[in-house]
């Protein structure tokens, strides 16, 4: 399955993928391949979507992780290069990416996203129905 989450008998149509801050900052350094290869397959749903729970803000400024002994480090990666990767892998695999600034509204766009489509698939069945009928 591509992703992290979809609806039991539906991961061909809806995936969502969710990424922290940490996370989104991996996929443009060492897990980048892997991650462009995970757009690959969210590609192939029908309606996929990336949330990241990060703002447009947090992408602007220079990255601050924990390395190793514990000591705050300042990432070297160019600050624009978080961003312009970002637009980029929205253009080329035509996938949504969504900045929700954190975790709270990123677990709610996921479920958003998730029933939306729900409701959008339960609709185009009953107007298939219809048409059938009619």
């Amino acid at each position: 399955m591509a992703g992290d989450y979809s609806i039991i008998g539906m991961e061909t149509v809806v995936c969502v993928e969710r990424k922290t801050l940490g996370d989104y900052f991996s996929c443009l350094t060492s897990g980048r391949e892997r991650f462009e290869n995970s757009l690959h397959r969210l590609a192939a749903v029908r309606y996929p979507c990336v949330v990241i729970e990060a703002s447009m803000s947090d992408l602007l400024i220079p990255y601050t992780y924990v390395a190793p002994g514990g000591m705050a480090t300042e990432s070297k990666l160019p600050v624009l290069v978080a961003s312009s990767s970002l637009l980029s892998w929205q253009s080329r695999f035509r996938i949504p990416m969504l900045l929700c600034g954190e975790r709270s509204v990123a677990c709610r766009m996921t479920l958003q996203h998730l029933d939306t489509i729900w409701r959008l698939e339960r609709e185009d069945e009953r107007q298939v129905k219809r048409e059938q009928r009619g």
